[in-house]
């Protein structure tokens, strides 16, 4: 940590930037399935976001009641039965926490 005589900010021992490069929010329309597991009361889905960074745009998101197919598939939380009610980190150990939590429903 130190005073910088060129003013950057959002800087690292590897990467400075003089301007903040957030991830691109994923977007509902641009996406593709590549993993569904459906139970009595819930489904998961294992889903990329073909605009998003993170996590290679990969997002695993639990839903209530029965799969229904739709072009638009928004990952945020939001009222309306259409929206996960859970999300979890894209990995083996996500997947399986998302699975355990859709067949308890």
């Amino acid at each position: 940590m130190g005073i910088s005589f060129f003013g950057r900010k959002n800087c690292s021992t590897n990467y400075c930037s003089d301007e903040e490069q957030p991830a691109p929010n994923p977007n509902p329309d641009r996406w593709s399935l590549i993993q569904k597991a459906e139970f009595n009361n819930g489904y998961v889905l294992r889903v990329r976001y073909l605009d998003c960074t993170n996590f290679e745009g990969v997002k695993i998101m639990v839903y209530k009641g029965q799969y229904i197919k739709q072009e638009h598939r928004d990952p945020h939380f939001a009222p309306g039965r259409l929206s996960p009610i859970a999300r979890f980190i894209p990995t083996l150990e996500g997947w399986r926490m998302a699975v355990s939590l859709a067949n308890s429903l």
